[in-house]
């Protein structure tokens, strides 16, 4: 009787010691999966900012500051940068302004108002960090998400969220008084990837990255209603973002590739 109850007192530690390592195994795994992802982030935003920049214009007369427009990324190491149209438009010229205080002058190579996107070619003499593009197909709503750009001047600045919505068809007239909304979600109606990154002055034209730091959409406008920080930004889809960029880096007169 005195073996049996040792034996139910044993089996006892025995369960207790499994359950305290499987506690401890799952919350390690948890601790490190989470480094983990944290530490490919910082990875993935080290190499955006080199690779993002602030689009200004020159002042208009002597000694007057810069004109910030927005924002943009490199997508090229010769020099290719992208921009949402509405940021820039049209301008022929604008300085590319990186996190690391250079400057370099970016010409317009070609826009697409229709899709917000254009294209520059800045000349800084050294190869760019560039960002590569993701197949914006495959983006889930959910997944983790980090936007760039250069907010209030802020080269380089990075905000986190998630993907609240693929394929949000907006293109209803909005609130003309926010300036964020007006300019690319009125008119025809666009597909776009929408987030709860904050996305404020200054910032369209960032790149919005997947968790491995490839670009995933570009942001062109937030909807606001009045209300500050609403969390509603748009992000162009990165697969109409390329095929505008691989229109550009074409020769004159080449054929022309098919739409996403």
């Amino acid at each position: 009787m005195r073996t049996q109850q040792l034996l139910y007192i044993a089996a006892g530690v025995v369960a207790f010691v499994i359950l305290l390592l499987v506690g401890w195994g799952l919350t390690h795994v948890g601790k490190d999966g989470g480094a983990r992802a944290g530490a490919g982030f910082v990875g993935a935003v080290e190499r955006a900012q080199a690779a993002t920049v602030m689009v200004t214009v020159s002042g208009s007369g002597d000694g007057e500051a810069p004109l910030q427009m927005g924002s943009g990324f490199v997508v090229s190491s010769d020099g290719l940068i992208v921009t949402a149209a509405h940021v820039t438009g049209g301008l022929p010229v604008f300085n590319a302004v990186f996190a690391d205080g250079s400057v370099a002058r970016a010409e317009l190579v070609s826009a697409d108002t229709a899709a917000d996107v254009a294209v520059y070619r800045a000349t800084p003499g050294r190869p760019l960090t560039a960002l590569s593009f993701a197949d914006s197909n495959q983006v889930k709503a959910g997944q983790p998400v980090v936007l760039m750009g250069a907010p209030y001047g802020l080269v380089g600045t990075a905000t986190s969220g998630i993907v609240s919505a693929v394929n949000r068809q907006i293109g209803a007239p909005v609130n003309e008084e926010d300036p964020f909304a007006s300019g690319a979600l009125s008119g025809p109606v666009k597909s776009f990837i929408q987030t709860d990154a904050a996305l404020t002055a200054g910032g369209s034209g960032g790149p919005l990255l997947n968790a491995g730091g490839q670009v995933i959409g570009m942001a062109s406008a937030r909807e606001s209603r009045g209300e500050p920080g609403a969390g509603l930004a748009f992000a162009i889809p990165s697969n109409l973002v390329k095929a505008v960029v691989d229109r550009a880096r074409q020769p004159p007169g080449a054929p022309v590739s098919a739409q996403p």
